[in-house]
């Protein structure tokens, strides 16, 4: 509204200056059919489509007139005022003072850009600040249906007074009544939004209704408080009825030279046994999460990730969040070119009941350093890498390792087209290790229970030659390849010494994405040593639509069978089993991704997992199922097999629903959650309504039934 009585303002310079030409600098541009002036009386009067600009303001009007005797301004006749945001006002008669301090309007309509309306039948301007409005109508609904007729707004404040101030952008009502659907819902004698001009503005937000069987009926009231444009406090007082009180809140920060922000939680509900019944006392439990990413310098960045829960069970009993594990990070890095250099610490907390805190490690520090160089002699290219990592436990086997490796690769294409590229190279890795592990780790032990102190290493050198053959077919919009693809690898066997200890190698799935790596291992703590071959047929398909399609088949054959391999593993004989993976893309309606394993025997399937994303945006659905065997590692990963379902689809121009299901078919196996809802949104509401079933249990979190309902006035309390 501001902007509307500096538009004014101007107004009156304009006809005053009508008998000289305006300095040619003036940024006020005004036009009329008619206009006349009255030295006599000193008035100026402009008639007919009167048009005003000025600093990206326009008004129009019938007819201006502006006394000089009684420095005032009248304008009349289908007023209308835009300005720079393209908010309009119109108004049936304006009544200013010259200096602007002072004026009144008759029959008021502001219709704001970004769809909000406010109507009043008069209002005042008074110190050139505040502008107070009397029975007043605010909605930020549409008035008007889709063929133009009117209708009642879903939601409307109706007050006896309203007061706009132009410096703190907020309007205040007295005596305001909240309608919905044409119905009073809810009375204040004072009530407070900010206008549309802020993006964001201290106050209560939408209250949150819930009930579940683990916490009883809940509500929450969060509130946010705008402390400066670069940071801001939002605090979540959330009561329950059958755990009490919990106080959450969420703090974030720019920094000039990044961002930061914490989310937490704390309560202290009565303690609870075994059998998850009450006892005496209070247990205080919480969360805190915080994330951190900032600039250091040219190249240089750092961060942190911090996650921390008072016990096992807390995030998923008071619905935060389902994780099994939470991981707390440190780090700096400097990326320059191709090259990489970063320092990482690494702190985990197990939230499963088989974790034991003081057999977890503490990753401190974790430096890594990578070299990629420049093509060089004969066209092909040096890299490099070398880490550091020092794992501490409290209660339990501490591990120092220093590993570094060089490789040459030498990319070549033949005249007939086959693609050949050779890689030699080294790997040589340093163990330090200290004290007795309680446990073995991972499918081989580690340093022998007799010994306390251990000094072992490796240094192992390979090749891998490795040869394609595309063949392409190109057609008028798509292009198909078909390629073969085979490849040797050849290293000394063995390099797994009893007492070099597993880390970072436990969990293993052999599958198409890592039949051609020089180690299928995940980490470097085992090595795949010996001569293999590798092959597989891949088929690619592309269309200029962005469509894609692919398929790859392939196996491995080793020389000498490697007893590190588990048994269930595929690559526990000679001959591997057989690897498939499969992929479908059309842009913004289907996805299909597969990876399966056949048991090269029977051609039975023994790892079996994929995921199919369907549908335009209005009417998504997946299905996804697992299957994979891994009992090999005993209860550290233990044996999937699921199928999840999911499905999110707007059924018109303001509802959608949502439903979700997941089953495992493991045979003390069942249903695992299902869950669903419906949302309905338009231009000022947003309304859910959710329902979920949690059929699992853990210690105090069993089986849980939950009910939630949000209604958002938008404007209001987004």
């Amino acid at each position: 509204m501001g902007a509307l009585f500096a538009l004014w303002m101007s107004s009156i310079a304009a006809p005053v200056l009508a008998e000289d030409a305006l300095p040619e600098d003036t940024n006020i541009h005004w036009a009329a059919d008619e206009i006349k002036y009255d030295p006599e009386n000193q008035t100026v009067v402009a008639t007919g489509h009167v048009e005003i600009r000025y600093d990206g303001n326009v008004l129009f009007a019938d007819q201006i007139i502006y006394s000089r005797g009684t420095d005032e301004v009248v304008a009349s006749g289908n007023i209308k005022f835009v300005d720079r945001n393209n908010d309009i006002v119109t108004t049936e008669k304006l009544v200013l003072s010259g200096d602007l301090r002072k004026g009144v309007m008759e029959g008021v309509h502001i219709f704001f850009k970004k769809g909000e309306r406010l109507a009043a039948e008069r209002g005042t301007r008074t110190d050139g600040r505040w502008t107070t409005i009397y029975r007043v109508v605010y909605t930020p609904c549409d008035v008007c249906d889709e063929w133009g007729n009117d209708k009642d707004p879903l939601w409307q404040i109706k007050a006896k007074s309203a007061v706009h101030d132009q410096d703190k952008k907020t309007l205040t009502y007295d005596d305001a009544f909240l309608e919905l659907l044409g119905f009073p819902v809810f009375y204040s004698p004072w009530l407070r939004h900010p206008d549309s001009t802020v993006e964001k503005a201290s106050g209560l937000l939408a209250p949150k209704f819930d009930s579940s069987s683990l916490l009883g009926f809940s509500v929450e009231i969060p509130y946010f408080w705008n402390i400066a444009p670069h940071k801001d406090l939002t605090i979540m007082p959330k009561a329950t009825t059958d755990e009490g009180f919990i106080l959450g809140a969420e703090y974030r920060h720019r920094v000039e030279t990044g961002r930061f922000s914490f989310a937490g939680s704390i309560t202290n509900p009565r303690r609870r046994d075994e059998q998850n019944d009450r006892v005496s006392g209070h247990d205080v439990r919480g969360h805190l999460f915080g994330i951190g990413r900032f600039k250091a310098g040219k190249n240089w960045d750092w961060g942190f990730d911090a996650n921390l829960a008072s016990d096992d069970t807390y995030l998923r009993r008071y619905d935060i969040s389902r994780a099994d594990s939470l991981t707390n990070r440190l780090y700096i890095q400097k990326l320059f070119g191709r090259d990489s250099f970063s320092v990482t610490g690494y702190a985990f907390q197990g939230l499963r009941e088989e974790d034991i805190a003081g057999e977890t490690p503490i990753v401190l520090p974790f430096i890594e350093y990578d070299y990629v160089g420049n093509p060089g002699w004969l066209g092909g290219r040096f890299g490099a890498d070398a880490s550091v990592v020092m794992l501490t436990r409290t209660d339990g086997m501490d591990t120092f390792r220093l590993s570094t490796s060089g490789s040459w690769q030498l990319p070549y294409i033949s005249p007939f087209g086959e693609l050949y590229k050779l890689t030699v190279g080294f790997r040589g890795d340093l163990y330090k290790t200290f004290q007795t592990p309680i446990e073995p780790i991972g499918p081989i032990e580690g340093v022998d229970e007799a010994e306390t102190n251990n000094t072992d290493g490796r240094i192992v050198p390979y090749a891998m030659l490795e040869w394609r053959l595309p063949f392409v077919r190109r057609g008028d919009k798509n292009r198909q390849i078909i390629e073969p693809i085979v490849s040797i690898v050849t290293s000394p066997t063995g390099g797994n010494s009893d007492d070099i200890p597993n880390e970072d190698s436990i969990s293993f799935d052999f599958d198409s994405t890592n039949l051609f790596s020089l180690s299928r291992y995940s980490g470097r703590d085992l090595w795949e040593g010996g001569t293999r071959f590798n092959y597989a047929f891949k088929f690619s398909h592309y269309a200029d639509s962005g469509a894609s399609a692919s398929l790859i088949v392939g196996q491995s054959y080793r020389l000498q069978r490697d007893e590190n391999f588990a048994p269930d593993s595929g690559l526990q004989d000679k001959l591997s089993d057989i690897v498939i993976g499969a992929q479908l893309n059309l842009p913004g309606l289907f996805d299909y991704y597969h990876h399966m394993r056949l048991d090269k025997d029977s051609f039975k399937l023994v790892r079996n997992e994929g995921i199919v994303v369907f549908g335009p945006e209005e009417y998504r659905f997946s299905v996804g199922y697992t299957d994979v065997r891994r009992s090999q590692y005993g209860a550290v990963l233990p044996d999937r097999k699921e199928i999840r379902t999911a499905a999110d689809v707007k059924i018109s121009q303001f509802w959608r629903v949502f439903a979700d299901f997941s089953y495992d078919f493991e045979a003390q196996g069942g249903p695992l959650t299902v869950g669903g809802g419906f949302t309905y949104e338009d231009e000022c509401l947003e309304f859910q309504i959710r329902a979920r079933r949690d059929f699992t249990s853990d210690r105090d979190v069993l089986p849980n039934t939950s009910i939630g309902f949000r209604l958002i006035f938008k404007v209001v309390g987004g």
